[in-house]
């Protein structure tokens, strides 16, 4: 839910209005409410509560302890060191109780975007310790868990989260983000001290401090390698992101840069030679089970319409199987609602699982929303989604673009998502490699019949991973290593699954965590991830590889767990697709419907015939992976510096959204 904004900047009071401006571009993260806070240091810790254009008027007359004092529009030019704006998306407690900027025993003050989702066990804790609430919103619970632990508190809880809160008592700050990086969270630092903070960059973009410039090196690294979302760095010069799983505190009297420390670390992986062992596969199937659907029965709480993205691949089927368990437990009649993105038309059927969507609906009887996109409508679609996005992503994103789109037009406001999945069961043909590079013989010989008699597409895999276990038998891991980058491989088959699982859940999942959060915020709506509970995590961490590639399946332990509760062809799906995008068939060659639009795309950005020649790529001969990387650029520097203004794209519920069915 929700976005924030903050500007600290002690030598130039920032006003109000600048402040209402950068929340007002996160409008669609949060159009239900809108509330501000005014700290002085210097003036004895006043604070000062303001509503804005978006404020409702129940909120401005309900006499809460953070009722605003004033209104925006009133005065402002009003400055103060210290400012703080929030965006509401409504999802816990809907009463304006749930205003933000709240407060608590008029010392503590916080702008949150987020969810922890164990606030109820969290608040009878915390009661136990002789707290008391007003509300029955999340919110409150971190507030008052803040209070009684300090930073300790975020260890204890269960959620997503990026947030600031202000102790006006010991006058400082603490910013904290949850410890996957599910929620975004973004810094301008001054060499004064200042400090901007925002859910997205295109707010602190409006902040006059911020002197907007593309960096080059960041976008030729973007351009060769793709994109890189677990770095600090972004493709905005001096705009970076705080880190995932880390908390800072910083001292308004005395501002120094911040320092970010962790508060949680991914256990120690499982011993890698551990054999398979049926009894032990029953117990981790069990217990995999138990926490993916505890997860999924927390993820539930809302005050506001559910739904469930479905892919039609086997994490998402498994959500949606675990969400109708969960609803039969509490007693709801309503059939869920499921979310999906098809495409049935001549020459896109190569990325369409409308088949395996309907096996999962029919079986599950849930209620299925369908939309197709097309080709059309693409170029419209794309600029709002690299708006939406800030940073460039690697390809188009229009199957998560059009189904969160889809969602937002049947008026569901939070849907439960089948990330993080692949990352911690092995779930791509590359991890294939890794495994065979250090198997032992025989194991590996054995486990490459079947996997290419049990799954698709897996021969150059198993191929480059028994060559790469032979090759390291002679000439050790870093020969492997050597030729893979000799070769270009990609993703390096040298390490061990579970160093490489490690390595993709902290780098290349951060990617997807960014698409998700931003793709579905853009239409106002809440993406939940039951894969991503701290719980289920720290369990894959010590999975052994042999419960995760077994007997010729990937993801054998999820498929196992499950399997009696989903359609066979789907539980024991052969091939992979995850949200696919049928961009061949739209840009691949000189008749597809899109290619003129590619090129012309590419032909009128100077930005990206610049950036195409820094890093040595000939356009014509270059891949559509890079193409379309060049594509993004291109769109990315057209709107956030060509077009006088930076006016953007409008975003949030009521965009034009073709093809529902």
């Amino acid at each position: 839910m929700c976005g924030i904004v903050l500007a600290f900047t002690p030598r130039e009071p920032t006003t109000v209005g600048v402040v209402a401006a950068m929340a007002r571009a996160l409008r669609h993260r949060g159009p239900d409410d809108e509330g501000f806070l005014m700290f002085d240091p210097a003036a004895d810790g006043a604070t000062l509560r303001l509503a804005g254009d978006d404020t409702p008027r129940e909120v401005a007359e309900a006499a809460t302890p953070w009722q605003p004092q004033a209104r925006v529009a009133e005065q402002p030019q009003r400055a103060a060191p210290l400012v703080m704006g929030h965006r509401r998306l409504a999802i816990v407690d809907l009463s304006p109780w749930g205003h933000q900027p709240m407060s608590r025993a008029g010392r503590w003050h916080v702008v949150y975007n987020g969810e922890i989702y164990n606030h109820l066990e969290l608040r009878a804790e915390l009661e136990s310790l002789g707290h008391a609430f007003l509300t029955h919103s999340d919110t409150e619970v971190l507030l008052a868990a803040l209070a009684q632990w300090g930073p300790q508190a975020l260890a204890r809880c269960n959620g997503m989260w990026a947030f600031a809160v202000l102790d006006t008592e010991r006058r400082t700050l603490l910013v904290a983000r949850d410890r996957f990086g599910v929620k975004p969270l973004y810094l301008w630092q001054g060499g004064d001290g200042s400090l901007l903070m925002a859910s997205e960059i295109k707010a602190l973009l409006v902040h006059p401090q911020v002197r907007a410039a593309a960096s080059a090196e960041r976008c030729v690294a973007f351009l060769r390698d793709g994109p890189r979302a677990w770095e600090a760095g972004t493709e905005f010069e001096g705009i970076t992101r705080f880190p995932a799983g880390h908390w800072a505190e910083l001292d308004l009297d005395a501002p120094v840069p911040l320092r970010p420390q962790p508060f949680w670390q991914r256990p120690p992986a499982a011993d890698p030679a551990e054999p398979f062992d049926t009894r032990r596969a029953e117990q981790l199937s069990a217990r995999y089970v138990e926490l993916l659907d505890d997860a999924v029965r927390l993820r539930l709480r809302a005050d506001v319409r559910v739904g469930t993205a479905l892919s039609g691949g086997l994490d998402s089927s498994s959500i949606a199987q675990l969400v109708n368990r969960s609803l039969r437990r509490s007693g709801k009649d309503a059939r869920q609602e499921t979310f999906s993105s098809v495409y049935r038309g001549e020459g896109v059927r190569a990325a369409d699982e409308s088949s395996f969507i309907a096996r999962v609906a029919e079986r599950l009887e849930v209620r299925s929303n369908t939309i197709e996109p097309r080709a059309d409508d693409v170029p419209e679609a794309h600029e709002r989604m690299t708006w939406a996005l800030d940073t460039p992503p690697a390809n188009t994103l229009m199957s998560s673009w059009h189904t969160f789109g889809l969602v937002a037009q049947r008026g569901v406001v939070v849907t439960l998502d089948g990330q993080g999945a692949d990352e911690q069961l092995a779930g791509y043909t590359r991890y294939v490699r890794n495994l065979l590079v250090h198997a032992p013989l025989g194991a590996a010989l054995a486990e490459s019949r079947a996997l290419l008699g049990a799954m698709q597409g897996f021969g150059s895999a198993v191929g480059i991973g028994l060559g790469g276990g032979l090759l390291r038998r002679v000439a050790g891991r870093g020969a492997v290593h050597a030729l893979a980058q000799r070769l270009r491989m990609g993703a390096d088959p040298s390490p061990t699954l579970a160093e490489a699982l490690a390595s993709d859940f902290g780098t290349h999942l951060q990617n997807l965590l960014l698409y998700a959060d931003k793709t579905a915020m853009a239409w106002s709506v809440e993406s939940r991830m039951p894969f991503m509970d701290y719980r289920l995590v720290a369990f894959l961490a010590t999975v052994p590889p042999a419960y995760k590639i077994h007997s010729g399946w990937t993801k054998w332990l999820a498929r196992q767990a499950l399997s009696e509760h989903l359609p066979p062809e789907v539980a024991w799906r052969r091939d992979k697709m995850g949200w696919a995008v049928p961009e061949p068939a739209w840009f691949g060659s000189m008749q597809a419907p899109l290619a003129a639009w590619l090129q012309q795309q590419l032909q009128g950005s100077a930005f990206a015939q610049q950036l195409a020649a820094s890093a040595g790529l000939n356009i014509p001969e270059a891949s559509l992976p890079q193409r379309l990387r060049l594509l993004n650029l291109a769109v990315w520097h057209r709107l956030f510096f060509d077009e006088a203004g930076r006016p953007g794209r409008v975003l949030g519920r009521g965009m034009p959204l073709l093809g529902a069915a």
